[in-house]
């Protein structure tokens, strides 16, 4: 594909995503340091904010020139077709089968968690397709969490999250800020393996800066940026993390890219949603707070990281 073609593709699919697919603040275009000047002019994320259909989700992507933008934006738009209102359809038809309340939500459950472990596939294959012709996307990545919100009856509501890699999904209830999913990182497989104490995870994860670890910590503190969780040419088995909890209206839904977890803390984020009530707000002072540590003078070393920033805040 020539390189005037692919930078048309490229914008036409972001403005369609973000004016279409998005109804909350666009994303950010942050501090990149890495990449061509082409690269730079894309946002490398994708944000997903559709009320109606119970969708939400932030996607990046990585690559070369406009690629990243290409594949983050494609699986916004392939998840609309598939978890939209087709679904919808189908949890419908499931809750009013015949069966007890119990039953009937079991069926929903199984349906869209099976749906959800294949989310990525689609993308992926287009992916690998297009790397046969165009050598740009032979070193694609992708990672995402994407959510899916579901009323089921007696007005109990359900989240279902499909996560790989090392964007976050938050959940705030009342005064207590809660991780949903697990980072795909080499830092999460050191607690996983028992090599760390959830605390000692904890500590490192959000520490500001190296300076504040023990010695020993210090020589992991880079792992939290050791994404082992992704899809590309490389991996053959895609099998994102999926998740289920029971919500309740009020709670705040919090969707962040790894350029946001890594430049906030978990405090930075809890403080900014018990200021401003405002979903779309909300959005913006995030970003911009992300995008903000990377300017101050205290920047290196630390955990910020220059990069494209997303956010997605939506109240139950």
């Amino acid at each position: 594909m020539r390189e005037h073609d692919m930078m048309q593709i490229a914008h036409s699919f972001e403005r369609h995503v973000s004016q279409e697919l998005n109804q909350g603040f666009p994303e950010l275009k942050g501090r990149v340091e890495l990449g061509s000047e082409r690269r730079k002019a894309f946002s490398g994320c994708a944000k997903l904010n559709d009320s109606e259909h119970g969708l939400f989700g932030v996607a990046q992507g990585s690559g070369q020139e406009e690629v990243a933008a290409l594949v983050a934006h494609d699986l916004v738009w392939s998840v609309t077709q598939d978890f939209g209102a087709s679904l919808d359809r189908q949890i419908e038809n499931n809750l009013h089968c015949p069966g007890s309340t119990q039953e009937r939500v079991a069926r929903v459950d199984a349906l869209v968690q099976t749906k959800l472990k294949e989310i990525f596939l689609p993308t992926v294959a287009k992916m690998r397709s297009r790397s046969v012709l165009q050598k740009e996307f032979g070193n694609a990545e992708l990672r995402a969490s994407i959510a899916k919100v579901v009323d089921l009856p007696d007005g109990k509501k359900r989240l279902y999250v499909s996560h790989l890699g090392d964007a976050r999904v938050y959940l705030l209830r009342g005064e207590r800020l809660t991780q949903m999913t697990e980072d795909g990182t080499g830092l999460a497989e050191h607690r996983a393996s028992e090599f760390l104490t959830q605390e000692e995870y904890e500590q490192i994860d959000q520490a500001r800066a190296p300076a504040e670890l023990s010695s020993e910590h210090q020589q992991l503190f880079a792992l939290r940026n050791d994404v082992v969780s992704v899809t590309g040419k490389n991996v053959t088995r895609i099998m994102p993390e999926v998740e289920t909890y029971d919500i309740f209206s009020g709670d705040r839904l919090v969707i962040v890219n790894a350029g946001v977890q890594h430049n906030l803390t978990a405090r930075d984020i809890k403080n900014c949603l018990n200021v401003v009530s405002d979903d779309l707000q909300a959005e913006d002072v995030l970003q911009r707070a992300a995008d903000d540590e990377v300017g101050r003078k205290s920047f290196r070393p630390s955990r910020a990281q220059a990069g494209d920033l997303a956010v997605v805040v939506h109240t139950i």
